[in-house]
């Protein structure tokens, strides 16, 4: 029997995006205090994600429900969310930081042409910064 030889496609350009949410956002269904990370533009043949983490540049008194929307135009849908717990940071102490879990073994894909966008539950004033890291195709 003959084979036809698979031709993976991988990601051709590697990327690292950050971005700051300061605002509370709790309409997890319409929000409207969303940090674009990944615009869609930036995306025209869809990304593949490989490390997506949070870090607080301030001390959190009440653990922070920290979102990740994929945003198509002014369509926002909620596809993870990870917990900042209490933490205050200081000389000795790192800032509080919570890691997504997306790795090369396990990574998340957003589909061409569109993006991602990041938001949490209670305001911070100095903010928590969201990186993303991996490659669009």
């Amino acid at each position: 029997m003959a084979t036809t030889a698979n031709t993976a496609v991988l990601p051709q350009t590697p990327i690292s995006r950050a971005a700051v949410c300061t605002a509370a956002e709790t309409a997890f269904h319409a929000p409207t205090n969303v940090v674009d990370l990944l615009t869609a533009a930036d995306n025209a043949n869809g990304a593949r994600i490989t490390r997506l983490y949070a870090i607080a540049r301030a001390a959190i008194g009440t653990a922070n429900n920290v979102q990740l929307y994929e945003r198509n135009g002014a369509t926002y849908t909620l596809v993870d969310s990870a917990l900042l717990g209490v933490h205050t940071p200081g000389a000795s102490v790192p800032n509080g930081k919570i890691d997504f879990g997306y790795t090369d073994d396990n990574p998340l894909y957003v589909r061409a042409g569109y993006g991602l966008a990041v938001a949490i539950g209670l305001a911070v004033a100095n903010g928590v910064v969201v990186k993303a890291e991996g490659g669009l195709y």
